[in-house]
């Protein structure tokens, strides 16, 4: 087993693995749902960052 550190952990747990994941193992739909989310926090992001740079 592996220990994987998360940077948001509030409760202090800790998290583990059995071996590295096979990204290639994760279904088209859940691949394509998982870039969904990343591409909405990334365009969060840089509106979030844009807006502080007005103030």
């Amino acid at each position: 087993m592996q220990e994987i550190e998360t940077k948001e952990n509030p409760l202090n747990l800790k998290v583990y693995v059995n071996g590295k994941p096979d990204l290639r193992l994760i279904p088209k739909e859940k691949a394509e749902s998982i870039l969904s989310a990343i591409e909405l926090e990334i365009s969060e992001y840089y509106q979030r960052k844009q807006s502080c740079q007005r103030e």
